[in-house]
């Protein structure tokens, strides 16, 4: 494509060269070497040797048309200031799948109100796209938790001092429950019966050396101990069940009117479920 014709004066362009490298015309040539004083001989001369000099050239550009912002850094920093905000808000008083929950919506919303306003002003890329589709997948799973799963870790130990102070049913969020039996004394031919439950922890039963006790655990994902079995043999699994009885332990020695039976539903989110006897 041929440069443009000058406004000043003509271009050596348009004029006649001849084969000694002259040309007819010569008022300037506007695009040749910058230090020259004939532009026009000087380039035409370059040209016909076929040697093009590039010495001088200046391209004369225009402004750059800004195009909108970028606003996905700003986005993502809103939208991770207000999931912190939510989740920290209901941390304490809620269970942990409920403040997830919390958390991952204000994250989402932001995202959500942030695609929004790019239509308008700024400009979000396939970033933000994905990370709000990463916050929805969050939130579906944080929705599947169970809701006795709590924020804190809690030790503690429920130890009924007779049969009457025995709860239907002990329950646990997070953190490490034990459940100790041993100051019972249940008459033969009586039974007991109780649950126990922890979402994700530890749940620990220490039953009588004189009574008969029939067990069913169950455990979502993790480990079930016995008595009998050794402390390092941990084998942890998904979707665990057992039931089983365990016999009072020889040379057992209890009230004559003692040894009745006690029937445990253990169930645990999370975790191990142990099942021990007390010294004989």
């Amino acid at each position: 494509q041929p440069p443009p014709v000058p406004a000043s004066y003509p271009s050596w362009w348009r004029d006649p060269i001849v084969k000694d490298g002259t040309h007819v015309g010569g008022t300037g040539y506007l695009w040749g070497p910058w230090e020259a004083r004939d532009r026009d001989i000087a380039a035409a001369l370059n040209i016909a040797r076929g040697t093009p000099s590039h010495q001088g050239i200046r391209t004369a550009q225009g402004p750059k048309a800004r195009g909108p912002r970028w606003i996905g850094g700003w986005l993502f920093l809103l939208a991770l200031l207000a999931g912190g905000l939510g989740t920290r808000l209901t941390w304490d008083e809620h269970a942990l799948g409920t403040s997830l929950q919390t958390g991952l919506a204000c994250a989402l919303a932001v995202f959500g109100l942030g695609i929004g306003v790019s239509a308008f002003l700024g400009r979000t890329g396939a970033g933000s796209l994905f990370l709000s589709v990463v916050t929805a997948g969050l939130l579906v799973c944080s929705a599947a938790l169970p809701a006795n799963i709590s924020t804190q870790w809690i030790r503690t130990t429920w130890k009924p001092a007779a049969v009457a102070d025995v709860q239907p049913a002990y329950e646990l969020g997070t953190g490490v429950g034990t459940l100790d039996l041993t100051r019972l004394d249940i008459p033969k031919g009586d039974t007991l019966a109780t649950n126990a439950e922890v979402g994700v922890g530890k749940l620990k039963v220490v039953v009588p050396s004189d009574v008969t006790v029939r067990l069913t655990i169950e455990v979502g994902v993790g480990d079930i101990q016995l008595p009998g079995d050794k402390k390092e043999d941990v084998d942890v699994a998904p979707d665990k069940q057992q039931e089983l009885t365990l016999y009072p332990a020889k040379g057992a020695k209890g009230d004559a009117k003692s040894g009745g039976t006690i029937d445990i539903n253990l169930e645990v989110g999370m975790g191990q479920a142990e099942v021990t006897r007390a010294a004989a």
